[in-house]
């Protein structure tokens, strides 16, 4: 137990630590009050999660299975509640509301209850926007440190220790140092892609916000006006190229720097994201010219614009160039794609292609096997293998998912919304693209879907929890809370 509380209290100073940001953004905007009051957090979350581990230094032990199940419940629940204290005295927002930006931020969601953001001070937009850039880094850390060694939902420990050398159980050095050289990567890429955003003629603050959604993969903007009369095409190109990378695999991008050509050639899943990512790409274009005709835009924007669309909704981002542009496809297409997602082991949402492709491989083999009952043929998706406790774990993970979106859907349908409406809320939550829903569904002639802020309260709370179980691999989440589970450590 010291341990799980040792690991907590690292997380819980760093996401103390990160107010400095918004301290320094009200500084320079000349926001004084909020420095001051970010600041007075920054020093209660200081002395409030750096104390007990200086008192707990040299004291650590190995963690239990049950210990990182408990470690990652604290650091996802505990952890964004705690959170929501700045945000709740300094926005001035309800309760509801402020937990709801909140869990919406830390899981890359980016579904909110604000109907503007005209006018807010630089300072809480910031915090908001680097909110979800936090929980695209803790979702790394999760699924390689907790989620892959453990084999919840099928994700496999191989890539992992690979990686790390171990999970939690390795040496505190050594986690330390991968844990620096992930966040590292991490800062590098939102570096390049702000430079990126900021040299096509993007203003400093919008590039910084934007360029930390991108890398996270969420849905936070820090302004009203669509994407599209913020950054011009050439901005527009660094956004969908960044949720491309936000969607693939990690270890992927290990491959890509350390040319690794082999092992690039057989990791199938990151191509199967890509070539949906283009196919996406081309669909949104040929209609896009279709609707508004050959001379309104030139050719390569139309499809930039189509490329940064195909990449949100494939990243589970969730961002729209305009408003609008995702109802060019039938709901459920969009509906399919979030619900599908990008890759295992990237901050995007979803089922993940991963999985998608263990369950084809599996099918396609018991159709063999009808053919030939003997037939003995290894299961594989690229360079990845299946046994049979790996699509156990697979299939256990994709009924539970139909089970909670289902039940989902009826808890928020109850609530007095369409069931079309809940169904799309439900998914957009489970798969972290929240923004989904407030596209512009529906024809002219039937009424408009209620906006998130319009949402009773109980309806927040049920999408809160919906998004952190997708998030969590709901599984984990099962299991922590299952009598059963805890009789058999």
């Amino acid at each position: 137990m010291l341990t799980v509380l040792f690991y907590f209290m690292c997380v819980g100073l760093f996401l103390t630590l990160s107010l400095l940001g918004p301290v320094f953004v009200a500084l320079f905007a000349g926001e004084t009050e909020y420095s001051i009051r970010f600041g007075f957090y920054l020093l209660v979350g200081g002395f409030l999660f750096g104390s007990p581990l200086l008192a707990m230094a040299g004291r650590v032990r190995d963690i239990s299975q049950i210990g990182r199940l408990s470690l990652m419940f604290l650091v996802w629940i505990l952890l964004p509640i705690m959170a929501t204290i700045p945000l709740y005295d300094v926005a001035e927002l309800s309760l509801v509301d402020a937990l709801f930006e909140t869990f919406s931020g830390i899981t890359t969601t980016g579904s909110t209850t604000l109907n503007t953001v005209e006018g807010w001070p630089q300072s809480i937009l910031f915090w908001r926007v680097q909110l979800q850039w936090i929980g695209g880094f803790m979702t790394l850390l999760t699924i390689v440190l907790i989620i892959a060694p453990m084999g919840i939902g099928g994700l496999t420990a191989r890539k992992s220790s690979f990686t790390v050398g171990a999970d939690l159980n390795t040496q505190q050095s050594r986690l330390m140092m991968f844990v620096l050289n992930l966040g590292l990567l991490y800062v590098i890429a939102t570096a390049i892609c702000f430079l990126g955003l900021f040299m096509t003629g993007t203003r400093a603050f919008y590039a910084a916000t934007m360029a930390m959604t991108v890398t996270s993969t969420g849905g936070f903007l820090p302004f009203d006006e669509s994407l599209d009369q913020i950054i011009g095409p050439g901005g527009q190109l660094i956004f969908a190229l960044f949720l491309s990378v936000g969607a693939t695999s990690i270890f992927w991008h290990r491959m890509l720097l350390q040319g690794q050509v082999l092992s690039l050639t057989r990791h199938r899943e990151s191509y199967s994201v890509l070539i949906m990512i283009f196919v996406l790409a081309v669909i949104f274009t040929g209609l896009a010219v279709s609707v508004t005709g050959d001379g309104a835009q030139a050719p390569a924007s139309t499809f930039i614009q189509g490329l940064l669309n195909a990449a949100s909704l494939v990243a589970t981002s969730g961002i729209e160039s305009q408003p609008g542009y995702f109802t060019l496809i039938p709901l459920v297409v969009v509906l399919f794609v979030v619900l599908l997602g990008g890759s295992a082991f990237s901050t995007s949402g979803g089922l993940k292609h991963f999985r998608i492709g263990a369950m084809l491989v599996q099918s396609r083999s018991e159709l063999d096997r009808l053919v030939y009952p003997n037939l003995v043929k290894p299961s594989h998706f690229g360079s990845e293998r299946f046994d049979i406790d790996v699509l156990k774990a697979i299939w256990s993970f994709f009924v539970v998912t139909v089970l909670t979106i289902g039940i989902g859907s009826i808890l928020i349908a109850a609530s007095g919304l369409k069931f079309e409406a809940a169904l799309t809320a439900t998914i957009a939550a489970f798969s972290t693209a929240g923004p989904v829903y407030t596209s512009a569904w529906g024809g002219a002639s039937e009424a408009a879907w209620p906006a998130y802020s319009a949402f009773p309260d109980s309806a927040k709370l049920t999408l809160m929890a919906i998004m952190t179980a997708g998030r969590l691999e709901i599984i984990a989440i099962l299991g922590l809370f299952s009598p059963q589970y805890w009789r058999s450590r």
